[in-house]
């Protein structure tokens, strides 16, 4: 069997459940910026909606990380979901009455970042304690197919909602959308958890206590510099795409739709390979995969940065959005397989704060250099940064382990 995970009744309830809320989460972005958009007519206050959309899980993610390895995971995403739902059911009465403000639509959007926050983290959390360990692995490359095709679809379908039945009926079918996810939390059954609960400490010490105790895995060490050096210098590409598609080539909204829909088919694909891939028991170690992927993301920014031609650029980010996503499952299913139950809640937060944080912090500095010393010059930089700071990261780490001695 290709797809050991979808052998589980339980996972197969969970993972319909889930794209439905998935596609919910990449709708609601649609609607919240449009929303902005219409409101005030400034792309300063669409940015904004956008950081207060992703923002909060910088912040909270590792206090949720804590709170997870503590609690009932069920009713913790029960909880998660009901704020959700609320948040949603919240901007379609401000929408109906016209009580709708920007600064109600902001804090719309903060109460959208704090829940989605929760729900990255618990869906993080909740996928290894759906299947046995055996099937782990599988198990987290479907949830990354879920995840990229919701990336795919979510977007076009709130766009042509918004376009052709309106901005209410867009709220509304969102709204639907997230209850499906919340009805399953109700039967899918978790496995025990494989090590009995600690004795709590402070949450400050538990955080401190989650990043000691990833930092000396040697496994989930390496895989969380390589998701943070990869993420700091290449994932932002995709963040700034929109400046690439009309600043450079001209193309517009339909060139930035064109480039969105490539990364995302790259996306789905490389999410596919790796399901295939780990399609049985998996140890924890890095795949030779992942370096491949960082070779194959730098070829990515270097050839953007360098080409002149529309489908070259296009082919180009095709390959950075393949890249970007067998370097993000492929390590996240390295450290969950490597991770013990009682610390996954706090490691994995860890590496989302890791991976989103890196991705914020990259478009940042990638949009400040393009407007300094352009596009082209910018990409290319990035592309030789990540050859040599992830470079010089591989070369200690083998190093290391040639030191180290035997059985160590």
């Amino acid at each position: 069997m290709r797809f050991p995970a979808l052998q589980s009744k339980d996972f197969l309830i969970y993972t319909a459940g889930s794209f439905a809320s998935v596609n919910a989460i990449w709708i609601n972005r649609v609607i919240v910026g449009w929303l902005g958009w219409e409101l005030t007519g400034l792309a300063s206050w669409v940015g904004l909606l956008s950081f207060f959309l992703f923002a909060p899980t910088i912040v909270s993610s590792p206090l949720f990380g804590v709170l997870l390895d503590r609690v009932d995971l069920r009713r913790a995403a029960i909880i998660s979901q009901s704020v959700m739902i609320a948040t949603v059911a919240s901007l379609l009465v401000l929408f109906l009455t016209g009580l709708l403000t920007i600064w109600m639509l902001g804090l719309v959007a903060l109460a959208v970042g704090f829940s989605a926050s929760a729900d990255r983290t618990i869906r993080f959390v909740l996928v290894p304690r759906v299947v046995e360990k055996v099937a782990l692995a599988n198990a987290v490359a479907i949830h990354g197919i879920n995840f990229n095709t919701a990336r795919l679809i979510g977007p076009a379908v709130g766009g042509l909602l918004i376009d052709v039945a309106g901005t209410e009926t867009a709220i509304i079918v969102n709204l639907v959308l997230v209850l499906p996810y919340l009805a399953v939390m109700f039967f899918v059954k978790l496995r025990e958890r494989d090590t009995p609960k600690r004795k709590r400490q402070s949450f400050l010490a538990e955080i401190v206590d989650g990043a000691r105790y990833a930092m000396k895995h040697p496994i989930i060490r390496e895989a969380m510099i390589l998701s943070g050096l990869f993420s700091i210098t290449i994932r932002g590409i995709i963040e700034i795409l929109p400046a690439i598609a009309d600043g450079v080539f001209h193309r517009g909204a339909q060139g930035l739709g064109q480039m969105l829909a490539v990364s995302g088919a790259g996306a789905l694909i490389a999410a596919v390979v790796i399901a295939l891939r780990r399609s049985g028991p998996s140890d924890a170690r890095i795949s030779i995969g992942v370096y491949f992927s960082v070779i194959g993301g730098i070829v990515g920014a270097i050839g953007l940065g360098l080409t002149a031609n529309w489908y070259t650029a296009l082919a180009m980010v095709f390959v950075v959005g393949f890249c970007l996503t067998i370097n993000g499952i492929d390590l996240q299913a390295s450290i969950q397989v490597a991770l013990s139950d009682d610390y996954r809640g706090r490691v994995m937060s860890l590496w989302i704060v890791l991976v989103i944080g890196g991705a914020a912090i990259s478009a940042i500095v990638l949009g400040f250099l393009a407007d300094l010393v352009g596009m082209s010059a910018t990409l290319v930089g990035a592309g030789i940064v990540c050859l040599v700071i992830v470079g010089a990261s591989t070369i200690k780490v083998m190093k290391g382990r040639i030191a180290a001695p035997p059985g160590a």
